[in-house]
């Protein structure tokens, strides 16, 4: 099976809390637009990495070097579960942006909206379920803008891991972010809502205004890879091609990194991560949005994104954090000396993989990988 996973897939490459309004995709007017234009590149730092993860193989891109961190990472596998967690020492004042529980139609484009308008990078963590004929050009748009794409299952279920179920649960891991993974790459080839409704259906059989069942994921998931792949041939990508290259990943939650599954749930969700070739990546520091009566005060958001970005590291919101708050926060960080750097450059380094004229800081180059005892 994982084998046959492996090649129908070609994955080579929280404190979250339930996103508050994802809810099951209504059924607007239909629209259609241009098909976008083709993509440039999976990875934000792929020019001045001088590479490209090689599942990808974009055709106007030339021939890539082996420091991508697809590329690391496959050439670090006998060390391990890769992955970022609390526990990697980090340089004070250089922060990774990251973006849980979208996309959503009104809150994503805001925060694309701030990013841009201080030329800030940064990894939006999309949960699957979210993305349908009415949000997938946001999909679209976090590419184009030269952010990074990760998963963040397709249920958004904080309790996939079953101790007791081993077998069952890495099944529902896997199946749960490779499903994420196709739908971003629906996303991307898309070119209308009808488009994107007719290769959903196509590939999983079912109504589109409908949430795929975790079971029904967990038990199909390879059918539905397989239907993937005869798409994306008939829409002209060859052999082990695919529009994107999902190499990040975050369990819902954080667990079981952060909950009470301890060593065994640890153990069963990076072997699931292993089968998909994917970093997990846990956070440093966090908004802390998802604070039931904290969610709305502004000192509180604004106070954490202060001392977490001078502090450094992986840094957690959601796209749904109070607007003006992030904003107020994300103009220090470009005001503040902060440094904002891709969740690609972190990746390079932990893998001890640094790459030809990567300028940036090397505080973390050489480190092995962290035991995935750290949340």
């Amino acid at each position: 099976m994982q084998k046959s996973l492996a090649a129908a897939l070609t994955l080579v490459t929280v404190a979250c809390s339930q996103p508050p309004d994802v809810k099951a995709p209504s059924t607007p007017a239909r629209a259609t637009h241009a098909a976008p234009a083709p993509l440039q590149a999976t990875d934000p730092l792929a020019e001045l990495l001088g590479a490209q993860p090689e599942a990808t193989r974009f055709p106007l891109l030339p021939a890539a070097e082996p420091a991508s961190p697809r590329a690391c990472l496959e050439a670090s596998t006998s060390l391990g579960s890769a992955g970022l967690y609390r526990t990697d020492p980090w340089s004070k004042g250089e922060v990774v942006l990251t973006f849980d529980d979208g996309p959503h139609p009104t809150a994503t484009p805001r925060v694309l909206d701030q990013l841009a308008a201080h030329e800030l990078p940064a990894t939006f963590f999309v949960v699957g379920r979210a993305i349908n004929r009415d949000t997938y050009r946001l999909v679209q748009r976090v590419v184009d803008e030269g952010h990074t794409l990760g998963s963040h299952s397709y249920s958004h279920d904080v309790n996939m891991t079953k101790v007791g179920a081993p077998e069952a649960t890495v099944e529902t891991i896997v199946g749960q972010h490779a499903v994420t993974a196709m739908l971003i790459d629906i996303s991307l080839v898309a070119t209308s809502g009808d488009d994107f409704d007719d290769m959903f259906e196509q590939v999983f059989e079912r109504d589109p205004a409908a949430w795929l069942p975790a079971h029904k994921i967990r038990d199909s998931f390879e059918t539905y890879a397989a239907r993937h792949r005869d798409l994306l041939d008939a829409r002209g990508y060859d052999d082990d091609q695919r529009p994107y290259d999902v190499l990040y990943s975050r369990p819902p939650g954080g667990g079981p990194y952060v909950q009470t599954d301890g060593a065994a749930g640890r153990a069963l969700y990076d072997q699931a991560l292993r089968r998909l070739n994917m970093m997990n990546v846990m956070w440093h520091g966090a908004s802390g949005d998802t604070v039931p009566d904290k969610r709305s005060d502004f000192a509180f958001l604004t106070s954490n994104m202060e001392k977490y970005s001078k502090s450094g590291g992986v840094l957690l919101v959601h796209d749904y954090m109070r607007s003006d708050a992030l904003a107020h926060a994300l103009a220090d960080m470009a005001e503040g000396g902060v440094k904002v750097v891709p969740l690609a450059d972190a990746a390079v380094r932990k893998v001890a993989c640094p790459a030809p004229g990567n300028a940036l800081p090397s505080a973390l180059a050489g480190l092995p990988f962290a035991s995935s005892t750290g949340g």
